[in-house]
């Protein structure tokens, strides 16, 4: 019997399933299928901790197709922990271009560095070690060590915690503390010991490929016999979602300047809350009761001290979680390079086009690059 916390989830009527009695039954029926339903995928040819834990922090907020075209050429350039701790920070995150949440990236370039420090050549199979590391959260740490060493660790993400919550019949919020601290005690109580990496990733493969957020196939699950959510006959039902905030739509206008065959980038501090230590054209919000006119005015005004010309160039639209975004570019010519005046960016630069093929740029900014070139 798993420990329950002192608050219980929400469960549907009539649930009586305790995770411990399922871990034998569960167990098998899951590894079997996964035997023969895993998807091929790069990562899942290695045993190489350092290999699994470069896999498991592309996939966090990304989809597993996005990843297979970034995983090969990121071992490529950093085959070994001691080759990432090695690199410069721009050129990994030059290299992460495009996956988005920079932040993980960075985190593992610093963990790298630490683990090389403290004299290890790969991850030790150690919990408590791996916990010092930055970006090294709970999920990260079972998963890597689960596949690696084969250390019986549970894990709990988006596609296992909803597995875990129709399996068991939860009828309640997972991102409600108490409920997701059950989720992981379950998850505790059903993780396979003989083979803890192909359970756990059979876990996450079937919330992808069958126990879907809308139409599960609950008709070839090999968890069906046990399931309370498909019993239910409502199965999309759980778990219990919070709505989503509602969209917000923000305008911006970008100044890309040129002076003869160079560009001017701004490199976004270590601190900033999004996209740090990333180079960008230099760029500003149109805020409520302005206009893109005269905030393209400001713009210029505050970086250069002119109110020169402009050409719209078009507009490069994106989203980040709630946020869609419409950048809209203007070119700048100048005919000398005046030192630019940048107080929310912590250096910059006059680059040619060979130049910025190799700086870490945002995919927005990479984006607007490709429309300037274009142009």
């Amino acid at each position: 019997m798993i420990k329950q916390p002192a608050m219980q989830p929400n469960r549907l009527p009539g649930v009586v399933h305790d995770p411990a009695t399922l871990k034998e039954p569960f167990s098998l029926a899951l590894l079997g299928w996964f035997a023969k339903a895993a998807r091929d995928l790069p990562w899942r040819h290695t045993t190489d901790a350092y290999r699994i834990w470069v896999s498991e922090v592309m996939l966090q907020q990304t989809q597993v197709k996005t990843v297979v075209g970034y995983y090969q050429p990121f071992i490529d350039l950093f085959p070994t922990i001691t080759d990432l701790a090695a690199a410069t920070e721009e050129r990994v995150l030059r290299a992460w271009e495009g996956l988005g949440y920079y932040r993980r990236a960075r985190g593992l370039h610093q963990a790298a560095g630490r683990l090389v420090e403290m004299g290890y050549h790969n991850l030790p199979p150690d919990p408590a070690v791996l916990a010092l590391l930055p970006g090294m959260g709970e999920y990260t740490r079972n998963a890597v060590l689960s596949q690696a060493y084969r250390l019986p660790l549970p894990i709990v993400e988006a596609n296992s915690q909803r597995v875990l919550a129709r399996l068991l019949g939860v009828d309640d919020d997972p991102a409600r503390g108490p409920v997701r601290k059950w989720l992981w005690q379950a998850s505790a109580a059903l993780v396979s010991q003989h083979d803890p990496g192909a359970f756990n990733q059979a876990l996450m493969e079937l919330g992808s490929l069958i126990c879907t957020p809308t139409k599960p196939g609950c008709l070839v699950c090999p968890a069906r016999p046990w399931c309370a959510a498909a019993a239910s006959g409502s199965p999309e039902a759980i778990p219990r979602k919070s709505p989503r905030p509602a969209v917000t739509r923000v305008e911006e206008v970008a100044l890309v300047v040129r002076q003869g065959d160079r560009w001017l980038f701004a490199r976004r501090p270590a601190s900033a809350s999004r996209w740090a230590g990333l180079w960008e054209f230099p760029h500003r919000e149109i805020l409520a009761g302005s206009t893109g006119e005269a905030t393209l005015a400001g713009l210029m005004n505050d970086l250069f001290g002119l109110a020169a010309p402009s050409l719209l160039l078009g507009t490069v639209r994106h989203s980040i979680t709630r946020y869609q975004v419409a950048m809209a570019a203007y070119l700048l010519e100048l005919p000398d390079t005046p030192v630019p005046c940048l107080p929310d960016h912590d250096a910059h630069a006059w680059l040619h086009a060979q130049q910025v093929a190799t700086t870490p740029l945002s995919a927005p900014q990479r984006r607007l690059w490709q429309l300037v070139n274009r142009g």
